[in-house]
């Protein structure tokens, strides 16, 4: 468990399911990834959230996709990740997501972006983490530049970025960039 003043970061509970899927079947969230309003579309979110879940129990662990919670509420805000399964040794790919109704609030990811990164280099032992976005989600690319990831590749992406006119970008940050980053503020 990670606190800070805002946010807390946790490994999900079997009763943060029903928060999860939940925001996941919002109209903004599946109208992202034109997804329908379907049993089909909840059971695939449930099962994600299982698969979360299942993680945990893993030994040696290797994903860490954990809830992003309300320092006050406890409501769920969204989740964040990095996971090093299929990934060379000391490599995890990162990946957020932010409830809808969080959508726009740039501090929130600010803030779980960076103690997720920090935990990856300090407790993980990582030497790079890297992530990819659609080049139209600008705020993501710009966070990522902030923390001194480096663009690293640009290619077609998944069908559902493709409609919207967008392509994959890659991003990686190494640990030397991010204790140089932190050193310097």
């Amino acid at each position: 468990m990670i606190h800070h003043p805002r946010i807390t970061l946790r490994d999900f509970t079997p009763a943060d399911g029903e928060g999860f899927v939940a925001y996941q079947m919002d109209a903004r969230y599946r109208a992202l990834y034109h997804q329908p309003d379907s049993a089909e579309t909840r059971a695939t979110s449930t099962a994600l959230f299982q698969r979360f879940l299942g993680w945990q129990s893993e030994t040696p662990r290797q994903n860490f996709q954990i809830g992003i919670f309300d320092g006050k509420t406890g409501a769920i805000l969204g989740c964040i990740g990095l996971r090093q399964q299929d990934m060379p040794a000391h490599v995890a790919v990162m990946g957020l997501e932010l409830a809808p109704a969080c959508w726009g609030r740039y501090r929130l990811a600010l803030d779980a972006i960076t103690l997720m990164l920090d935990y990856g280099f300090t407790q993980l032992g990582l030497a790079t983490i890297t992530g990819s976005t659609g080049n139209g989600n600008r705020r993501i690319t710009h966070l990522a530049t902030w923390f001194g990831a480096t663009l690293t590749q640009s290619r077609s992406g998944p069908d559902w970025m493709t409609q919207k006119g967008w392509h994959e970008v890659d991003w990686s940050l190494t640990r030397e960039a991010w204790l140089a980053r932190n050193n310097a503020t």
